[in-house]
């Protein structure tokens, strides 16, 4: 056979030497296969080290994106709870102003209608006067003395009915101011924005009122006494004389009347609040 093919095995010629010459080449070669598997495994272990190093950009990436609009939504709600906060409170102040309002308009109404009243009955008197006055007249010199008390009560029903006449004018200007006043309430006025904010909560628990402070750098409130609560307020007006504006609130089943609490309010922010230190409670305006 030999003669015909070519023998194509490793070291066939030199088998015939002895065992240790046919022994080097098949090591060569078996490490040859080694080195190829090893670097085959390198190469299968790099494309996936590569596959995980692309996975986790994209997770980076995705993370970094998702951070970014979790920001974003974040700012926006606290953009936006800041907004109601500030329109509940000129709401709750309007109110209030609102309420105020109507109990006064309700009582010069009244006082101009029983002025009303009252200049009618004079007028009447002064008519009934007047026609005795003519009858006693009529006469022709007697009862005099009545004739001078008449008119005596004629000059005094004269009086009155100035009296009348002034307060009637009085009422109808305190009538006219009130409307102005009525009027200026649909402008904006007061608000929150860019101002050092101060929280305070009153309520009575118990028979006793109960006060709690909270400043811009507290996240809750913290209960306080009514001369603590007077001390920490001049402490903070003295750091921000100009921009301090006083939140004040009260609970749906805070336990006060109308009066304590606008009495409360109107005491607070007369003393504190930025906007209220320049323009009077009874004369809303804006800065």
């Amino acid at each position: 056979m030999s003669q015909h093919f070519t023998d194509l095995r490793l070291n066939t010629h030199s088998s015939a030497g002895g065992g240790e010459e046919s022994f080097w080449p098949s090591f060569t070669d078996i490490m040859t296969v080694v080195v190829m598997i090893f670097l085959i495994a390198m190469l299968v272990l790099l494309l996936n080290n590569m596959e995980l190093v692309k996975r986790l950009q994209a997770t980076l990436a995705a993370e970094r994106a998702a951070s970014e609009q979790v920001a974003s939504t974040s700012s926006k709600n606290r953009d936006l709870q800041a907004q109601l906060q500030r329109t509940q409170a000129q709401l709750d102040m309007l109110r209030m102003q609102m309420m105020d309002m109507g109990e006064e308009r309700d009582q010069l109404a009244n006082q101009l209608s029983q002025s009303r009243a009252a200049l009618e009955q004079s007028q009447a008197a002064e008519q009934q006067t007047q026609a005795a006055l003519e009858q006693e007249q009529a006469k022709r010199g007697k009862l005099e003395g009545q004739l001078a008390q008449a008119s005596q009560q004629l000059t005094d029903l004269g009086k009155e009915k100035q009296k009348v006449d002034s307060r009637l004018t009085a009422l109808q200007g305190d009538f006219s101011s009130l409307k102005v006043k009525y009027d200026k309430l649909v402008q904006p006025a007061r608000t929150a924005k860019g101002k050092y904010i101060v929280n305070v909560r009153i309520l009575r628990q118990d028979g006793k009122i109960e006060r709690f402070l909270q400043g811009p750098e507290q996240n809750r409130f913290i209960a306080v006494s009514e001369a603590d609560m007077y001390s920490m307020l001049d402490k903070l007006h003295a750091e921000h004389p100009d921009d301090m504006y006083v939140r004040i609130i009260f609970p749906d089943d805070s336990g006060l009347s109308y009066s304590e609490a606008w009495t409360m309010t109107e005491t607070l922010l007369r003393k504190y609040d930025y906007y209220y230190r320049e323009t009077p409670l009874d004369s809303p305006g804006g800065k």
